[in-house]
């Protein structure tokens, strides 16, 4: 193995990534969402842009541990971050969401709905971060 650094470039596009991925989930399934969570637009508008702000600094935290996951394997390739997103995220994002959901009385939408952003989100997630690891070491091992 390497020195362990930060692949900041692959953290920050993993967060992008992820903050897209978000974007698109729910501009797509605004409406279900919206009625699973039991909120009008309005309400949630009044928030402003904290939580895209929060989401953001988010993606960035999910990203730097999935660079740090990565650079424990001698492949942190796209492929390894796809694996290492799906895993984490059923295993830990996806079992803690339906701990947590299923004791709060959510309706089973908003789990599916939160669980699949998640889900996918982590494997794009890793998936990008893994990607930027490889091209980095690959810089480093043509200098």
């Amino acid at each position: 193995m390497t020195e362990r650094r930060p692949n900041y470039p692959g953290i920050i596009a993993g967060a992008i990534v992820l903050f897209a991925w978000g974007a698109l989930w729910f501009t797509v399934l605004s409406s279900a969402w919206l009625a699973a969570v039991g909120k009008s637009k309005a309400e949630l508008d009044a928030s402003g842009f904290l939580p895209f702000v929060l989401a953001f600094v988010a993606g960035l935290f999910v990203s730097y541990c999935f660079d740090n996951m990565l650079w424990h394997y001698e492949r942190g390739d796209a492929v390894k971050g796809l694996q290492v997103g799906v895993l984490t995220g059923v295993c830990i994002f996806g079992a803690m969401l339906v701990n947590l959901y299923s004791f709060e009385a959510r309706p089973i939408a908003l789990i599916l709905i939160d669980g699949g952003y998640g889900i996918i989100g982590f494997a794009l997630t890793g998936a990008a971060v893994g990607a930027m690891r490889a091209r980095a070491n690959r810089r480093a091992a043509g200098s």
